[in-house]
């Protein structure tokens, strides 16, 4: 009994021992350190527009597919509809980016570049990249000015069609910006020339995502917009709709391109659109 009376006492002072070092020890970390393997360079952070359950696996194996970068991407999902998406090159991320608005599943995916040291977890993700077309622009305005004023006021603009104004003349403008996803599409706009007479130009949505014809919201078709539970059926009007689509423009001229899935994934979002990677 002595002997077993003297282990415990042992026992009991090497507990006591080992708490008051876990009270007394602090670890010191650096803010701002780098996640072991996450180079923070190429990083995007994604949500997909939907509350369905997401097939984790199956969706960064598809999208893998789409994207096919060169020097291979890695997937982390970071909430239960956030993913850490991780390139290792420049020319990778740009394509991706640059190939915006992508859906998956017929679900809009919205991606943001992360800054380097920032937080995936802290980005809003409520922006989209997308090509517009502007219509019916009257010949004195059809000018870079004109575009880039419109695209700052829709959104940010971002850049301009380098064929708007060469070769064969067009009956619209294109421009790609950045919108706020969490406010109602354009559908067009009201430009004041100098002389004082105004006139209206009109916006079609290239590879347009799913978008509500009620309010105008992306996200989500009419049939589950908010607004139908406040007010009865038959009085809710419906200011949007097809005619602010761009039709497919077609290439012929490409070869070799590679087939992807094209009810799972598309760069675009149109339910109608077929889904390619072009190769180089």
């Amino acid at each position: 009994m002595a002997s077993s009376s003297r282990h415990s006492e042992a026992m009991e002072d090497t507990i006591r021992f080992n708490i008051e070092e876990e009270d007394l020890e602090a670890v010191i970390v650096t803010a701002g350190e780098r996640e072991e393997g996450i180079d923070d360079r190429w990083c995007l952070v994604g949500r997909l527009l939907s509350n369905r359950v997401i097939d984790f696996e199956k969706m960064q194996n598809v999208l893998a597919s789409l994207w096919q970068p060169g020097m291979e991407m890695f997937v982390k999902q970071l909430d239960t509809n956030r993913f850490l998406f991780q390139f290792y090159h420049e020319v990778d991320i740009q394509r991706v980016i640059n190939g915006s608005p992508w859906t998956y599943d017929r679900m809009q995916l919205i991606i943001e570049r992360l800054n380097v040291g920032g937080d995936p977890k802290l980005l809003t993700l409520n922006t989209l990249d997308i090509w517009v077309q502007l219509h019916d622009v009257e010949l004195g305005c059809m000018s870079e000015s004109t575009i880039r004023k419109v695209g700052n006021t829709m959104g940010k603009y971002l850049e301009s069609d380098p064929k708007n104004f060469i070769g064969v003349w067009r009956d619209y403008l294109r421009m790609r910006i950045t919108l706020n996803i969490e406010k109602p599409l354009r559908r067009r706009m009201k430009i004041t020339k100098e002389d004082g007479n105004w006139f209206w130009i009109n916006f079609k949505y290239e590879r347009s995502p799913t978008f509500c014809f009620i309010c105008g919201i992306i996200g989500h078709s009419d049939k589950f917009c908010p607004r139908i539970f406040h007010q009865p059926i038959d009085q809710i009007e419906k200011p949007y709709g097809e005619f602010m689509k761009a039709l497919p423009q077609r290439n012929h001229k490409h070869r070799g391109a590679v087939a992807t899935n094209k009810r799972m994934v598309s760069s675009g979002g149109g339910d109608d659109w077929s889904c390619w990677f072009w190769g180089a």
